[in-house]
Order: C-alpha cells, then structure tokens, then sequence
C-alpha cells in the first residue's frame, strides 16, 4: 500500500499526519495529493467521508510559504459548519510549517476576521462573507495562486455560483484551482471548463471507505438500563476515543451527567452550547485529549478523526442512511472501527430495516463480541429487499421541483433561510413547514419553495419576520434532529 511519504509530502507535514494518527492515504489523497502537487487542477467527485479535505488541504498547505503575510489559498465553503471543520483540519496540517489559517464565515464579528487577514497566508471562507470581505477591499486575492471550491454541488443548491463565479474571476488567471463535488450537474460542468486549465477528473466512492471498514453490534436492552448497560460496554471495550450519538440535546445532557456519576469521564455536544464551547471541545477531541464524547448528529457533524476507534448509537438512528452516516466515523483511513447499536425490543424492525439498507449484518455483542465479528465476516449480506420503512429513491436532482410554490398574497418581498437537516436525517418538506409554523405566527401558505437536500434544506419566508423565524426556529427539534437557521438572502 501506498504511504503519504510516497506521496511527495515534505517532512514537517508528514510529521503533522503522524500526530494525528493518519496512517495510510484513503484513494482519493493518494490520486489526488500527486497531481495537486504537480500544480494541475483538479476535479475530484467525492462525497464527505473519502478523506477530500486531506486531498486538497496538504497540497494546500505544501504550497503556502509561511513567510510572506499575503493571501495565497483560499478555500470556499458553502456552509459555517463545514468552514470550521475545514480549518480546524488545515490548521493541525500546517502546525509545523507555522502556516496561519482564518476562517471567515456569517454570523460572527467581522472586524475580527479582518483583523486576522492581516497576517493570514490561507483564507477558508463561505461565499457570502469573502464576497462582503471582498466588496470592502479587506480581501484582496492578487498573489492567491491556490483555490478550492468544497462542496461545489452544495454551492449550486445554495443559489451561490454568480458569486463563485466572481470570486474566481478576482483571483489570478495562473492560479491552480481544485473542485470538490459530490455530483457533477451541467452548472458545474460548465464552470470547471470555463474556470479551470486541463482539470484531472478524479472519481471516489464513499462506499469504500466506510461501512465495510466497521464491525457491527447490537445489544436490547430496557430504555431504564441503558447508562449502566453503555458504562459496562464502554469498560469492555476500552476504545482509543468514541463518540456516542443521542437523539436530543436534552438526552446529550443527561447522558452526560449520568456517565459522570457512574466514574466515567465524557465530553458533551449539542447546539445549545456557545459557538466558542462548541470548537473547545471539538478542538480537544480531534486533538486526543477527550477520549469519550457524546454528541447529537447535527453537532457532530463537523468531526471528521481519523482516530474513532467506536460509534455508539445510544439511540437507534431515525433512518438507515443516518446511521450508514454515522458509523462511518470510524473505521477511517485504512483502520478498522467498532458500532454498537443499543435498541428496545421494540425497536427490532428498525434494525433489521438498517442491515437491509446497507446490505450489511448486525450481530449480538457481547464481551468476547471481537470473536463473534471475527465469526460472522464470512455470513452473506441479508437480502436487500424493499422495506417498508427504507426511504424512497429519490429522484435525480435536475427532475426535483420545489413544492409549495403557489404565489404570496401579498405580494411581499421573501428571504432565503437555510435549515440545517435533509433526507439524511429523515426530513422531509411537511418537517420544515410544520417547524415554523408550530413555533410562529406564520401559516403554511407563508413558507414557501421547500427544497429538501442530502444534508440541509432551504426555504422561503417573508422578509419581513426572517429575523422572528430564525430566532423561534433555531435550535428546535424535529425528528430527533436539531434545527438550526440561517438567513441567506433578503
């Protein structure tokens, strides 16, 4: 197998990876990193879990000079969340090299993010804000040589690509450009060629990287027994560092609790922590030192460690593609990783719904379960039937029309407000709408456009009571998932 070494990288950040416990390339870094390397363009069509971030962030961070306090790489994001995610990540791949990082993104002090654009060699910033940055002439982009474009499918969904579209027309025609995707629609197609020099096409699928990389257990036991049973397994299995996924913030925090009283040391997660407790604890954990942490799917979200070492479902998720999501947390770059599912006997058929999803087995854990995975690697997949609780397919994202589309009464101007949960989370449109008028003055009628993606959704609101809807919405509950609302256009 291929080693980072052989990759071209150079001693300080092979020294980073080594810290952080990377061990092997996944595929798309070792196709990637070499051609990025070489100064070719990239276009690499992958989804979140492949190991993209590593693909263009070490090459990135390669190519900065650390010495001159001028902007040479910028990466676009479509959203806050995964503009965190991606510094943190470039940030613990340049320590070495001393490279500093901004992130810059809505909803935080801007004063503060120009301040640190002085002395910023690499900029990681959603499209709305580098366009605010830009239009006040704090971001210039002459001597940046070096752009990504993350997500760039999201970016579309978004209504972002005129402002991409000028963001990358400011930056030098020499630059080398790498576009990340997990689909490629003719938008996209059209920008790489009309953006980007002889681009390389890189294809990964996540599906190798993931779920087959990871042994599966479950364990039925009582909703009363759960914190006692979960202690005895985490003693049993004594992981290097796991993240234990519970439905609701509130359950986050009594889990939490319930764990520190039984002598076991853990760390929350949940979106009603403050943003800067939040990138503390997620900064400890991607640092090593937090072993245990318990978090809510929506704030787990930016948490890409190559040192999970086990997944615990406290509770089941609320559809097969969450969990396939979920697990997919460890067993990353080439280790091995453990699940474990606690379930209610009730709650049997989901199980069996999620191994026909996957087209994977479950097996009973027990203390000796290494043995009984070991046992059960050569049983075949259960059939994969058509259950009733699997999601339908859904349709291929050009033929997908919004709904609700009917014309305002009044008239009024509308505002973009992105929600922060999609199919992946079982959401579905009548989810969103019934969110915000259960929690405003609103009628259906006045949420309008609902669009359900992958990972997030978007929808229309009069302008007027954005701001209102935003604050009563954010940070509510649906499904089991955790809202949390941004507006984007007015």
């Amino acid at each position: 197998m291929t080693t980072f070494a052989e990759l071209g990288l150079s001693r300080p950040v092979l020294e980073a990876l080594a810290h952080l416990g990377y061990e092997r390339p996944t595929p798309i870094q070792e196709q990637a990193i070499p051609e990025l390397l070489a100064g070719r363009d990239v276009i690499g069509q992958a989804q979140t879990g492949t190991g993209k971030t590593a693909a263009f962030g070490l090459p990135l961070i390669e190519y900065v000079d650390p010495s001159i306090d001028d902007v040479q790489a910028l990466v676009l994001t479509p959203t806050r969340e995964l503009c965190i995610q991606v510094t943190q990540a470039l940030r613990a791949y340049g320590e070495r090299k001393g490279v500093e990082i901004v992130a810059t993104f809505g909803g935080a002090p801007i004063r503060s993010q120009i301040a640190q654009l002085r002395s910023a060699q690499v900029v990681v910033g959603t499209v709305g804000r580098v366009m605010d940055l830009m239009s006040r002439h704090e971001l210039l982009l002459t001597d940046c040589r070096y752009v990504v474009l993350d997500e760039a499918d999201e970016m579309l969904d978004l209504g972002f690509f005129e402002d991409v579209e000028t963001i990358l027309s400011r930056a030098p025609s020499g630059r080398q450009t790498a576009l990340f995707s997990a689909t490629m629609p003719p938008p996209i197609e059209a920008l790489a060629e009309k953006r980007m020099f002889e681009p390389v096409p890189i294809r990964v699928r996540a599906a190798q990287l993931t779920i087959d990389t990871v042994e599966q257990f479950y364990l039925e036991v009582s909703d009363r027994e759960k914190p006692d049973v979960l202690a005895r397994v985490l003693k049993e299995e004594r992981p290097d560092q796991a993240i234990v996924f519970v439905r609701t913030k509130i359950g986050v925090d009594r889990l939490a609790r319930s764990l520190s009283e039984r002598g076991v040391r853990v760390k929350a997660l949940h979106g009603d922590m403050s943003q800067g407790s939040r990138d503390g604890v997620m900064i400890a954990f991607k640092g090593g030192r937090e072993r245990l942490l318990v978090a809510t799917d929506v704030a787990a979200r930016g948490l890409d460690i190559s040192g999970v070492t086990h997944v615990v479902n406290y509770d089941i998720p609320n559809s097969p593609d969450v969990y396939v999501h979920r697990i997919g947390r460890t067993g990353r770059v080439g280790r091995s990783g453990r699940a474990i599912t606690l379930i209610s006997p009730r709650e049997r058929r989901e199980l069996e719904a999620i191994e026909r999803h996957a087209k994977t087995t479950i097996v009973e854990w027990s203390p000796n379960g290494r043995r009984a995975a070991a046992e059960s690697r050569g049983a075949e997949p259960v059939a994969a039937e058509a259950p009733a609780a699997e999601p339908a397919p859904q349709e291929p994202r050009e033929a997908r029309r919004p709904r609700h589309t009917k014309p305002r009464r009044d008239g009024g101007r509308l505002a973009k407000v992105i929600v922060s949960v999609g199919r992946s989370h079982g959401i579905e449109p009548a989810d969103v709408i019934g969110a915000i008028v259960d929690r405003t003055h609103l009628d259906g009628e006045d949420v309008r456009d609902v669009r359900v993606l992958e990972r997030f959704s978007f929808v229309h609101v009069p302008a007027a009571v954005a701001d209102e809807v935003v604050s009563k919405v954010d940070g509510s509950d649906v499904r089991g998932a955790e809202l949390r609302l941004e507006v984007l256009t007015r």
